[in-house]
């Protein structure tokens, strides 16, 4: 069994699953009267039971005072806090109870450069010190945007402060993942994913944050354990399949890296129900220190 498929459910050992997800179109389908995307979502939430959920793609989350949030807090059973993006793509990290909120950092949506990102600081218990969670969706459609990102990103992986973990959504692949087959992509949108002026894949943000392999500022859990699979791209068409969903560790956390999966969003059995996300969600499985 490799390490990707490796069980996570419960809470063996000393340990905590992290969870991050694109939820797709999920928001927009539920203010027009459509839930049954979200209630799938909400149950493989619970399938996972993720001690922190990062997600992405809250559409409307914000309206109504944040009632959409509101009933995700609810139907996760779990506390949380929204970043909202003025590109309407917002962001989220939730919590389960028994979770200590220690710190709040947010920037102005008028400042990011496109869906921006969030960071709340946790102690989980048993940990004997806090963990930074950053949460991030970097610019589908612009290579340049997208090296800015990362750029200002890198800033948190200062080893002074507490572990960091980034969950994110990079538009962009990892160093060392395998070509994607572009042929896939509509071709109006193959610019959006490529090196500029250049028939390979936009690497750079990742490599950007992930610095140099000898002196690492964070660290791929997925590439670690040695599972590259694709994460987005293989479920509908006009995309080539490809990793893009990712968990960043500080090199600090790295020892205690026990797990990592890519579960699938399609329902079992799949008979026409919609799928749960066209992500997959990516899970981490932490050793408590």
């Amino acid at each position: 069994m490799s390490a990707a498929h490796s069980p996570v459910h419960g809470d063996p050992d000393g340990t905590d699953l992290l969870m991050f997800w694109n939820l797709y179109e999920a928001g927009i389908e539920r203010l027009r009267g459509d839930d049954e995307r979200w209630k799938a979502q909400v149950a493989l939430v619970a399938a996972e039971r993720p001690r922190v959920l990062l997600t992405t793609e809250g559409w409307g989350w914000h309206r109504d005072g944040g009632a959409l949030f509101e009933d995700a807090k609810t139907a996760f059973g779990m506390d949380g806090e929204l970043f909202t993006a003025k590109t309407g793509c917002h962001q989220a990290v939730f919590w389960e109870p028994g979770v200590e909120r220690v710190a709040v950092e947010r920037v102005a949506p008028e400042l990011a450069h496109w869906h921006g990102h969030g960071l709340v600081t946790l102690r989980l218990p048993g940990w004997s010190t806090p963990l930074r969670f950053l949460v991030t969706h970097l610019d589908p459609f612009s290579p340049t945007v997208r090296r800015v990102e990362a750029d200002h990103l890198r800033h948190h992986a200062d080893p002074a402060l507490p572990p960091l973990v980034i969950g994110l959504d990079a538009n962009s692949v990892p160093p060392g993942d395998p070509e994607p087959d572009w042929t896939r992509a509509a071709r109006h949108r193959r610019d959006d994913l490529l090196l500029p002026g250049k028939r390979l894949a936009d690497r750079t943000p990742l490599a950007t944050l992930l610095g140099d392999p000898g002196d690492p500022l964070l660290v791929d859990a997925g590439a670690h354990l040695g599972d590259r699979s694709p994460t987005y791209g293989e479920f509908l068409p006009g995309e080539a399949a490809r990793r893009i969903d990712l968990f960043l560790l500080s090199a600090s956390l790295v020892p205690h890296l026990a797990g990592y999966r890519a579960p699938d969003p399609r329902p079992v059995p799949y008979d026409g129900r919609p799928l749960a996300s066209d992500h997959r969600p990516v899970t981490v499985r932490l050793r408590r220190r």
